[in-house]
């Protein structure tokens, strides 16, 4: 995790189903001024099989291309597949996926805080197994969730206190071919509607965000599922902020909804796929989703999916999908922006301009100073300079070439493009970065959008968003600095 203060709230929860009914309220919910935190989701994690002897043998490669990523999240979690025990298998079903127990600090190392313990494996190795696995992460500085002694420590929300946002962790198996808990013997959280409501019901009333995972589902099924989707959907309805699937082994696309329509989204990915598994057949099983969700006080703010694969049995992180819809820029990389806010319009008149005739321009704080600069667009007649050993830029029908500029608040040139990618339209001078409409010369169309962080001479530009769209600035993590924002 990132270096902020983390701490687990023990509280205990009765469970309908389980130990009878009802749960105590929680304290107050935090101040919905605190900073955003980010939450990192990841599939199944399997250490035993096929991936104990790598394990054993590359213990820091296994997880070394993703350990950035993780840990830079501020809470992170995984449903471990393995039960983590010495204890030999026990189960009817043939997949003896046991695992070390010591194996769990390869999990915690990477930076994992919180393990998904509810799937159809968790006790296969007998009952006894089930806390050998909780204990095992434990004792390896992650915190268990939907298994333990007995079905009230199982349904057990997990809150954590994150720099003031409380979040929430539930766990819940759907298969219902697993070890299920009762009230007097250890198991898995295993579904059932009414224990479901009471324990989401407690989680809201105890947190500010609630994450709810699920393992289950038709497996290798990549589209609607019969068992996954009725589940995803009451657990929206009931107020569940991010809905984590695991359990087919394959991925299925991320959604955002709003079921209550009351503006507060829902983040449903029914399944990840594997994180990390043996299952190498095709790279739909060797293949997973990164969901990384960032989420304040009143919810979801804006979420982030990426692609890993592990057919060498070691995870790598292949990059993040760019947004579909509304975008946010936090610290140079995109994320979907999922719950409206308030743009501030920092465009300004700027005339006279000596270096040419301007489009567009904005006021901000380039350099972070307190002091505000103004990026501009602007065009003047095309310069062709002696020896110049690129093509000259194109013009529009007057002889006009585009350009961008920062500009100094004593009027001083910081830095002039001479070749931008694409005509601007329209900038957003933001806190230490911009946006831009992108045009064409001779069409004030926007025809894509953009946006990138100021180095002191010239943006560095993420990934273009295609599409028409509107541009502005927000505080969308709270940090108290003014993020680009993309309206598509």
């Amino acid at each position: 995790m990132v270096d902020r203060v983390v701490r687990l709230i023990v509280v205990t929860v009765l469970v309908a189903g389980c130990a009878g009914g009802g749960s105590p309220a929680g304290e107050p919910a935090a101040d919905p001024k605190e900073p955003a935190v980010s939450v990192l989701l990841v599939g199944d994690a399997m250490l035993g099989r096929g991936v104990a002897p790598i394990a054993a043998a590359d213990p820091e490669g296994v997880l070394r291309d993703v350990r950035r990523i993780i840990r830079r999240a501020d809470v992170a979690a995984v449903n471990v597949e393995s039960p983590l025990t010495l204890r030999p298998h026990t189960s009817p079903n043939p997949f003896r996926l046991e695992a070390d127990p010591a194996t769990a600090g390869l999990l915690a190392d990477a930076g994992f805080d919180v393990a998904a313990m509810a799937n159809n494996h968790s006790g296969d190795a007998g009952p006894d197994s089930v806390l050998d696995s909780v204990a095992a992460v434990v004792d390896a500085g992650m915190i268990p969730v939907g298994a333990g002694a007995d079905g009230a420590e199982a349904w057990q929300p997990k809150v954590l206190d994150v720099d003031g946002v409380r979040v929430a962790f539930l766990a819940i198996e759907l298969h219902g071919r697993g070890m299920a808990a009762t009230e007097t013997s250890p198991g898995a959280a295993t579904w059932e509607p009414e224990t479901a409501r009471a324990a989401v019901g407690s989680a809201r009333r105890l947190a500010d965000v609630v994450v709810a995972g699920i393992h289950g589902g038709v497996e290798y099924r990549p589209g609607p599922d019969p068992v996954v989707d009725p589940v995803v959907e009451q657990l929206a309805v009931l107020g569940v902020d991010v809905v984590w699937g695991h359990g087919p082994h394959v991925r299925r696309p991320v959604e955002v909804v709003d079921p209550d329509g009351d503006g507060r989204p829902t983040v449903v990915a029914p399944s990840l796929g594997n994180f990390l598994f043996d299952q190498r057949s095709d790279n739909a099983t060797s293949t997973g989703s990164i969901l990384e969700v960032l989420v304040d006080a009143d919810g979801v703010v804006a979420h982030r999916v990426g692609t890993e694969t592990h057919g060498d049995l070691r995870v790598h992180f292949a990059g993040w999908d760019p947004p579909a819809g509304d975008a946010v820029l936090l610290a140079g990389e995109w994320w979907n922006l999922d719950r409206p806010v308030d743009l501030v319009d920092t465009a300004i008149p700027y005339e006279p301009f000596d270096d040419g005739v301007v489009v567009a321009a904005a006021e901000g704080d380039m350099d972070l100073d307190g002091v505000p600069e103004v990026v501009v667009s602007y065009r003047h007649p095309l310069r062709v300079k002696h020896a110049e050993p690129a093509p000259p830029p194109p013009t529009d029908a007057a002889g006009m070439s585009a350009h961008l500029g920062v500009i100094a608040d004593d009027g001083r040139p910081l830095w002039l493009s001479r070749r931008p990618p694409h005509p601007i339209g329209k900038v957003a001078a933001c806190d230490g970065s911009a946006a831009f409409t992108y045009t064409t010369l001779d069409d004030d169309a926007v025809v894509a959008t953009g946006a990138g962080v100021w180095t002191g001479f010239g943006f560095v530009a993420d990934a273009e968003l295609p599409g028409p769209g509107a541009v502005g600035c927000a505080d969308v993590d709270h940090d108290g600095r003014l993020d680009p924002v993309v309206l598509r």
